[in-house]
């Protein structure tokens, strides 16, 4: 049986692990219905190149979850809609995961072709992450029903169990790790924050945390543009370089968090990833899925509007988190992640589905698994490609910019060339000028002569 997963591919490694987390999860549900590893192959596929080819050999198609749905900036609603296409022309069961909501504000056009493509026979099961009321309204008519479910990352203490004890063991003293973004997030998401407004929240709040002696830390989640910027704004607000810490891999993101005490986060997985590593997180609230999260998880007053975040609020949860010494992340609310797979995976393969392990098994099972080297060598390679992305942007624009000043130069240099024929010109016709000022002038002179002669030089010669 060939299995296709279906997730994004970013240099935002909290996407990576929803991946990782979720194909570890399946396994063991497969395990769990029966199913031998030697039964089954498990393939990834970007969401942003689908590959034909490997959509039409799949057995069977599962979206790992995340953000996927919504009229936004990700651009991978039609893509979803082309590769359940080819599922349903061949027959391919499709099965939504922990759906995230993003900018779930459709027109009428653009929501009755989300209707219509989960209205296809080929789409099996649909679970959402944050809040099963933003789908119902694209679901009419379709044969399943929607179920609630936790994000896949919040499983990451337990595929990363070792790293994990190992960094929560390594600590000697209480650290708060403030998370650095990109300031064009929040413009992309209809607020007026910009880079300037972020680099000014996080120099008040560095200033009352020198002030209370609260040691810290900036991180990103490891997209090369979160890393420029939190660079930029470290060089500008005077954050030491051992302060700064960019992961480039899903395992090192996990193992900068487990290392603190308390997260300021931005991204939202970063307050998921600190969930799951049972270290208290607050988060701004720059996108409408932050908040459902906090919901879900029992901490509501954790998402604070960007209007509602300045320094002394923000210390005063500083204080709180650090203070929250049993937070601990739910075994059911993971749970329902595990449970939607096993009885979902066991309806599509006809298996009897009425034992599932228990919270304890999974975990076990989870950790016996741990994280390969491959998933670091495709975080690397996911990177690289980004980087190498973002330095092709810049290099068509600096080329771009080189064309435009060669042309500027040509036409300067033609400009120059007509400015001079111009001063020659422009010479001559002094010169000219001159000539005809000292005619007129000599004309002048003997003018009067002229008219004298003229009128009285008759009358003296008859005398």
């Amino acid at each position: 049986m060939k299995i296709l997963t279906i997730s994004f591919f970013d240099d935002n490694f909290g996407d990576m692990l929803i991946r990782i987390c979720f194909d570890r999860l399946m396994t063991v549900a497969l395990k769990n219905l029966g199913v031998s590893e030697d039964d089954f192959t498990v393939e990834n596929m970007h969401i942003k190149e689908p590959d034909e080819d490997k959509i039409a050999s799949a057995d069977l198609i599962l979206f790992s979850g995340g953000a996927m749905f919504g009229f936004n900036n990700l651009g991978s609603f039609d893509m979803i809609d082309r590769i359940t296409s080819i599922a349903d022309e061949k027959h391919i069961p499709v099965v939504f995961s922990s759906l995230g909501i993003n900018n779930m504000h459709a027109t009428e056009e653009s929501g009755a072709r989300l209707n219509e493509i989960l209205r296809r026979k080929c789409i099996r099961a649909m679970s959402v992450r944050e809040s099963v009321d933003a789908f119902t309204p694209f679901t009419d008519g379709c044969d399943f029903e929607i179920v609630s479910v936790c994000d896949p990352a919040v499983w990451a203490k337990h595929v990363y169990r070792k790293e994990v004890q190992a960094a929560k063991s390594a600590k000697k003293r209480r650290i708060v790790g403030l998370n650095v973004v990109r300031g064009g997030l929040f413009k992309a998401n209809g607020h007026s924050w910009t880079l300037d407004s972020e680099e000014e929240y996080f120099k008040r709040l560095i200033a009352l945390y020198d002030e209370k002696g609260i040691e810290y830390r900036f991180f990103t989640n490891g997209s090369v543009l979160d890393n420029n910027s939190m660079g930029y704004i470290a060089k500008r607000i005077g954050v030491p370089d051992d302060k700064l810490i960019c992961p480039d891999s899903s395992r090192e993101l996990v193992t900068a968090i487990a290392g603190f005490d308390a997260v300021m986060a931005i991204r939202m997985h970063s307050a998921i990833i600190s969930y799951a590593l049972d270290v208290p997180s607050t988060d701004l609230v720059w996108n409408e899925k932050i908040p459902y999260f906090y919901q879900n998880t029992g901490y509501p007053s954790r998402a604070v509007k960007l209007k509602n975040c300045t320094p002394e609020v923000m210390l005063r949860l500083t204080g709180d988190l650090l203070d929250d010494a049993g937070f601990k992340a739910d075994d059911e609310y993971l749970m329902s992640l595990y449970r939607y797979l096993y009885t979902t995976l066991g309806m599509i393969l006809n298996k009897p589905c009425d034992s599932p392990y228990d919270f304890a098994q999974v975990s076990h099972l989870l950790s016996l698994m741990e994280s390969g080297v491959a998933d670091d060598v495709t975080d690397y390679r996911t990177k690289l490609s980004r980087a190498h992305y973002c330095y092709r942007v810049l290099f068509d624009a600096d080329m771009e910019r080189r064309r435009q000043l060669t042309k500027l130069k040509k036409e300067v240099k033609a400009l120059k060339s007509q400015l001079k024929d111009y001063e020659e010109k422009y010479e001559g016709l002094e010169h000219e000028s001159e000539e005809a000022r000292s005619e007129i002038d000599r004309i002048n002179r003997f003018f009067p002569v002229r008219v004298y002669h003229k009128l009285f030089g008759k009358k003296k010669n008859k005398k």
